[in-house]
């Protein structure tokens, strides 16, 4: 599916700093257009979670300006959707409360928020695991649960700080593809963030390859599949090329 036109997300001159000696991210400069999915990849440490919490709003840049539909972030709070590397399931709260939860926080009525978690849990498949806590889930449930749980406020944004980096590789494949189903359903624009080439390839429109110390945009792949993407796309020699383009990248930069 073609992002429509006009941009959504812009960050002109992005520069953070933690302190006069730790510089993180220098000098990034992106558009991007609505229905995107942008994935950042690099070396541990070149800013990769810190930009998705500019982004957020979770923290404030050193120096630039970032527009998301033309607010600050900080206004754009409604419009955003954040998935952690941890589930960061309340363990007290079944699976249905945990997805209800933003909702709660919004005031909204407890018939409609349960309606909505419901559907957001059917959703990711887990339809008949309403009722369960977390610990009775696994890992990847347990993940699906949290990605229902942003889903649910219906954000035009989503941001996924390696959100699969603990599963296995069976599971992390079938849940890049559940994904990608429901971004079809409701084309918000995603930002992403992976150690892995190969699921950011699958995943995205553009890989972004940041640099460290500090981080700065190194190389921009234009992923040109179109989607839906299906599983076997992976094997084919086109994916593998490109797969072998972003690795060179990427090692230029380690």
């Amino acid at each position: 599916m073609i992002p429509n036109s006009g941009d959504c997300v812009i960050l002109e001159g992005i520069a953070k700093r933690f302190t006069k000696d730790d510089h993180v991210l220098e000098n990034i400069s992106l558009k991007v257009s609505k229905g995107e999915f942008i994935t950042f990849i690099g070396p541990s440490g070149c800013g990769k979670s810190t930009l998705l919490r500019l982004i957020a709003g979770l923290l404030k840049p050193s120096e630039g300006i970032i527009h998301i539909n033309g607010k600050t972030p900080e206004l754009a709070d409604s419009d955003l959707a954040f998935v952690f590397q941890d589930a960061n399931l309340l363990p007290w709260r079944k699976s249905i409360a945990n997805v209800a939860l933003p909702l709660l926080l919004r005031g909204v009525p407890k018939l409609e928020r349960e309606a909505k978690a419901r559907m957001m849990l059917s959703l990711v498949g887990l339809n008949n695991a309403e009722n369960k806590y977390p610990w009775q889930l696994s890992g990847g449930m347990k993940m699906r649960v949290s990605i229902a749980r942003a889903l649910s406020i219906s954000p035009k944004i989503l941001l996924l700080d390696e959100p699969f980096g603990a599963l296995d590789e069976i599971s992390r494949d079938h849940l890049n593809e559940d994904l990608l189903k429901i971004r079809e359903k409701d084309l918000f624009t995603t930002f992403f963030v992976t150690h892995s080439v190969a699921e950011a390839l699958f995943l995205s429109t553009r890989v972004i390859v940041l640099s460290r110390n500090p981080g700065r945009i190194h190389t921009t792949i234009d992923v040109p599949f179109s989607y839906p993407r299906k599983p076997d796309l992976r094997e084919s020699p086109e994916f593998l090329s490109l797969l072998a383009q972003t690795t060179r990248a990427l090692r230029a930069v380690l």
